[in-house]
């Protein structure tokens, strides 16, 4: 039976990325061959064969969004979960309870947040290097496997990399302008980001950390001149009242908790457990005690970046992730290649930051490689974005 539905959604998202290439012609050619490559990946995995990592997570949340969207639109709407981990299904669920089911759709949502991630990236790339490397940064992001294959599929991570970028673009235009509504842009992004994984929350409570520093220290200036910047005092004032609220408030952050009640223990139990299966990070990355948590952090940072190395390869389905490794391995040599630029640049530098602290904390939450292959997809364009001016250039020959 042929899926209109589904049909008439990717044919939306066809005609979207035609209308962005007509409007920006200088990423025609990206656009449309990021269109083609995912259009040819939705048919082999809707029609031939499926993809990677799209037999057990991606049906478990396409099955629930239907099983909540069953009742229509009405009912639906008391399911609304909140800040909360599905989210996500609960997204998908809303087309579902207005034109029914068809998997053909779900996937088109993710392609739609994909060909906007590209265009993020080639936008955010330009304010920071220029055109000629944006679209080196938007050739990468096109054809970066994981971010290809999970702009196809009924997964998070491509949703959770559109907002990434839309906060990256907040706080670049906030560090270029210090206009006070790109603070709210920044913030919005990481927020829509943490409704679908909550750790990447981490990335608002960074950048208001650096704000605030950044801001007490103009404060500090300014009353040695025997003067008072309201501008400042009301940023200082922005920063401490939000993140006060939202600590008294006893929200429970998805996968964090409520942050009032946080401890050790909790952060430890779970390095412990995830830490399984013939794909999990080493025994002795295993955090124990409080102390382990400065020398084992870094260690298992490394694994989530850079896992599986060759000598965890133990069979084939494993060099899918070495292969995916190894892109890693290129981009952060030229971000360090790169680093002196980086770090005198306040913009770059903020960037930075920010991917370490998602490293960090994705490196303590995650102890298998094989899901650290897909929450690494989810901060994949910060590399980017930081190794762009030294990425190969692509050249379409034509004879």
């Amino acid at each position: 039976m042929i899926d209109l539905v589904g049909l008439t959604a990717i044919s939306l998202v066809c005609i979207i990325t035609y209308l962005l290439a007509i409007r920006w012609p200088e990423i025609a050619t990206i656009l449309l061959t990021a269109i083609v490559v995912r259009l040819t990946l939705i048919y082999i995995d809707h029609f031939i064969m499926p993809l990677p990592d799209t037999t057990i997570d991606a049906v478990a949340f396409e099955t629930f969004a239907w099983r909540i969207a069953e009742n229509g639109f009405v009912n639906l709407l008391d399911y609304y979960p909140g800040f909360r981990y599905d989210f996500f299904q609960w997204l998908i669920a809303i087309p579902y309870s207005l034109f029914g089911r068809s998997v053909l759709m779900a996937k088109s949502m993710s392609l739609l947040f994909g060909i906007g991630s590209i265009f993020l990236t080639w936008k955010i790339a330009n304010i920071l290097w220029g055109n000629r490397i944006a679209k080196k940064a938007a050739w990468t992001v096109t054809l970066f496997p994981s971010l290809v294959l999970y702009s196809v599929i009924v997964m998070r991570e491509v949703y959770i990399c559109f907002f990434v970028l839309v906060a990256i673009y907040g706080v670049i235009k906030w560090t270029k302008t210090n206009y006070f509504k790109y603070i709210f842009i920044a913030l919005a992004g990481f927020l829509g980001a943490s409704f679908f994984n909550g750790g990447m929350i981490v990335g608002a409570a960074i950048f208001l950390f650096i704000i605030f520093i950044q801001n007490l220290k103009n404060f500090y200036s300014s009353l040695l001149n025997y003067k008072i910047n309201l501008k400042v005092v009301f940023i200082l004032s922005f920063v401490i009242i939000s993140s006060s609220y939202v600590y008294f408030k006893e929200y429970n952050l998805p996968k964090l908790g409520i942050l009032k009640e946080f401890n050790s223990k909790l952060l430890l139990r779970k390095t412990v457990v995830n830490v399984r299966g013939e794909a999990g990070f080493p025994e002795w990355t295993k955090v124990t005690t409080v102390s382990e948590l400065i020398y084992k952090t870094p260690a298992r940072a490394l694994y989530f970046v850079f896992a599986p190395f060759p000598w965890n390869i133990t069979k084939m389905s494993h060099l899918i992730g070495f292969l995916d490794s190894l892109l890693y391995m290129y981009l952060v040599f030229l971000i360090f290649s790169n680093r002196k630029v980086i770090w005198k640049d306040p913009t770059l530098r903020v960037i930075l930051i920010i991917l370490i602290f998602y490293i960090l904390v994705f490196g303590l939450g995650v102890g298998n490689f094989g899901t650290g292959i897909r929450h690494r997809s989810k901060i994949t364009v910060l590399f980017i974005l930081l190794a762009a001016p030294l990425l190969k250039k692509l050249v379409l020959i034509k004879k």
